[in-house]
């Protein structure tokens, strides 16, 4: 097993606050069936994370756990991944995503990111569409379908984030430039410029005012949970 390479808001030289912090982890691996969560040495997930699955719902999509420096433990069955202290800030959200630097076996990494709860305008949503698939076939054209008159598509030609990426180098949150009243969109990623079907998810319902993470992970030629897949995390609504 891998170790798995952490970049983010590590940090020994701030005290521990006495308040919460909001933390979400995602497996966007090919490579590791499940990840299991200690933090200061305690459980924190019910059970363990698999492949294209978060730590929350949609309903309550983050942890809490105590903000500040803590020592944060990731374990892939008995493998110890990361065993560091870490920082999270008390306010706003952090999502932590583990994902494969190759095609091939490599060290994991994972991206420890700051999420921004302010909400766009009424009738909009806000979202980033983060491409986790280092296979080179996968580069990503994002669209929301609703019957054959409402096709919106909304981010083209999106690369693997690569696997030297930080928390700076990727997407920030956006919102797309199109009302959105509340009906449902299967939300397709295709093979840039092309009508190749890599990824969707069906009748799909945005909260308005929502605040979104789409993820899309996984490989080509892999089968069930390392085929390529698309995940929705929902941060929050108005």
């Amino acid at each position: 097993m891998c170790l798995l390479l952490l970049t983010g808001c590590i940090a020994s030289c701030k005290k521990t606050d006495s308040s919460n912090a909001n933390v979400l982890l995602y497996n966007a691996t090919w490579s590791v069936p499940a990840i299991s969560a200690l933090w200061n040495g305690n459980t924190i997930l019910p059970a363990v994370i698999a492949q294209g699955q978060s730590s929350g719902t949609t309903m309550a999509p983050y942890l809490q756990v105590p903000a500040g420096t803590n020592l944060v433990t990731l374990k892939a069955g008995n493998d110890t991944l990361v065993n560091k202290n870490i920082y999270t800030p008390p306010a706003g959200g952090n999502s932590f995503l583990f994902f494969d630097t190759s095609v091939n076996q490599a060290p994991v990494r994972v991206l420890q990111l700051t999420d921004d709860f302010t909400p766009p305008d009424t009738a909009r949503i806000k979202y980033r569409f983060i491409n986790l698939s280092p296979d080179t076939v996968a580069t990503a054209d994002l669209w929301l379908v609703n019957g054959s008159t409402d096709s919106l598509e909304i981010k083209s030609s999106i690369p693997f984030v690569g696997s030297t990426a930080t928390a700076g180098s990727l997407p920030s949150f956006e919102v797309p430039d199109f009302k959105y009243r509340g009906q449902p969109y299967t939300i397709k990623i295709k093979k840039a410029g092309t009508e190749t079907l890599m990824a969707s998810i069906p009748n799909y319902v945005f909260a308005v005012q929502g605040v979104y993470t789409l993820i899309f992970s996984g490989l080509s030629a892999g089968s069930g949970s390392s085929g390529l897949k698309l995940s929705v995390l929902h941060h929050a609504t108005q």
